[in-house]
């Protein structure tokens, strides 16, 4: 079970906050073993510097997720399969999918999950607050919020279940699980899902 801090930690999404929250709970004592999993996924997903923000970090989670997006309807062209393949696998390496994945110890594969419901659920918290992404002819008019809702879990549904889907890309399959689990937890209201 996880402490408060740990709990708001799952909440966040900004990088640093995110940090200062895991570094609290380092100091306090809570759950060395796990806070040295979240230490080392920290520093993975965070590892390079924002171009945005001056004293913040890019989500290497959230890049990954938009190079799955920006491919979602090529995903089951032949032609680009070798492609997208070749660009999912350069994400994968460097976001370390495979040695959490495969790892011996349960609690570095469950922590590494955790990451990644984090970062669907990132995804979805700044798509609700984006007013470009809620909008349409430019930004001029405002969706209704039940249609900004549709748009968002057909993005989970295309971009985080059918992607690693049709491109069989053994590395996405947790990310699909964990898409899954947001649409389950955020959108469940909309029945799409049972459709798949």
């Amino acid at each position: 079970m996880d402490t408060p801090i740990i709990a708001a930690y799952y909440k966040e999404t900004d990088p640093m906050k995110r940090q200062r929250l895991l570094d609290k709970s380092i100091e306090n004592g809570e759950d060395p073993e796990g806070n040295a999993i979240r230490k080392e996924l920290w520093e993975i997903r965070y590892a390079e510097k924002s171009s945005a923000a001056k004293d913040s970090r890019a989500d290497g989670y959230l890049g990954l997720w938009m190079t799955m997006e920006f491919n979602k309807y090529q995903a089951g062209r032949a032609l680009a399969k070798r492609r997208i393949t070749k660009e999912m696998k350069k994400w994968t390496e460097k976001l370390k999918f495979s040695e959490f994945q495969n790892a011996e110890d349960p609690l570095r594969q469950e922590l590494f999950y955790r990451e990644c419901v984090h970062m669907v659920y990132t995804y979805l918290k700044l798509s609700r607050d984006d007013k470009n992404y809620n909008s349409y002819l430019m930004g001029l008019l405002r969706m209704k919020k039940e249609n900004a809702e549709e748009k968002m879990k057909k993005d989970i549904i295309e971009t985080g279940i059918e992607f690693p889907e049709k491109t069989g890309i053994e590395e996405l399959k947790i990310v699909a699980r964990a898409a899954r689990e947001v649409y389950e937890q955020e959108l469940k209201e909309y029945d799409y899902i049972d459709e798949l």
